[in-house]
């Protein structure tokens, strides 16, 4: 064996040990690796979901309750960082419901439209990847809840998307007692082109 074999040896270890290791088949690459801006990533994705959405919920609770809903809404952006959800009115015609704004630094708000103007959810987007060759995106971020009793969760979310389909998971937890939580998920379809 020459002298220049234990380099060798000793080189290829090396590369070996400073190579990333292969990622596990089983997970699935959502969104670019590409560096983006993250309020641009937010608001393309946004603007990307304008149009008809049916939606539906599903929460698990301790206990093993599980409970469910679903609905239709559009989303129509009126901006670059602000886009208005309309919800069926009792007779089936789509109203304005809520405002939603990017206020920058992924700091996103929801408002009600109606006399009580009420703040429906304060989200923070921690991080935004935007459509990779697939066309699907994928985003994390954290709000804080009222649920209906009025107990207060904190909730992570973790979401993917394309134009036409969006799933989320929900990780709940409760603000001042930590043994409370729930798993909540969210799936929409596109119902419509995109709106005008």
């Amino acid at each position: 064996m020459s002298r220049q074999a234990p380099l060798c040896v000793a080189l290829a270890t090396l590369a070996a040990c400073a190579s990333p290791p292969a990622q596990p088949r089983h997970v699935i690459a959502v969104g670019s690796t590409l560096p983006a801006d993250l309020d641009t990533c937010i608001n393309a994705a946004f603007t990307s979901m304008a149009g008809g959405w049916h939606m539906r919920f599903t929460v698990s609770l301790p206990g093993g309750t599980v409970a469910g809903s679903d609905g239709h809404l559009q989303i129509r952006p009126v901006g670059d960082n602000r886009w208005i959800i309309l919800r069926p009115d009792a007779t089936g015609a789509f109203v304005p419901f809520s405002e939603i704004t990017n206020y920058g630094q992924g700091r996103l708000e929801s408002i009600r439209l109606d006399d009580a103007a009420t703040t429906i959810f304060q989200e923070r987007y921690t991080d935004c990847h935007p459509p990779d060759a697939s066309g699907r995106f994928k985003y994390v971020s954290t709000l804080d809840q009222a649920l209906p009793d009025g107990t207060h969760m904190h909730v992570t979310r973790t979401g993917w998307g394309t134009a036409d389909h969006h799933y989320s998971v929900d990780v709940m937890e409760g603000d001042t007692n930590p043994a409370l939580y729930a798993l909540r998920t969210r799936t929409g379809e596109r119902e419509s082109p995109p709106l005008k």
